[in-house]
């Protein structure tokens, strides 16, 4: 029997992260719908263990550029409107 490796454990160690995830998928299943993404994919890049840090650190500067673009827009519009 070798101690510390890996036989025996299966998926038990993924699970917690799994579990951790899915409100994220979710969430970011929603974002993409209101951004005119494709909620799928991101939900699915969303369980994936290692790739998932990285695609959040995305989501977050989609929404914040997402955010400064509809800004820009309702100045846009309200400059012209008091002119």
């Amino acid at each position: 029997m070798m101690y510390g490796g890996w036989e025996g454990h299966g998926l038990g160690p993924l699970l917690p992260m799994l579990v951790m995830a899915v409100p994220f998928a979710i969430g970011n299943y929603l974002l993409a719908r209101r951004l005119g993404q494709t909620p799928w994919l991101w939900a699915a890049v969303t369980l994936i263990p290692v790739a998932n840090y990285f695609f959040m650190i995305f989501v977050a500067y989609t929404v914040v550029f997402a955010v400064l673009d509809r800004l820009a827009t309702s100045r846009d519009a309200a400059g012209t409107a008091a002119d």
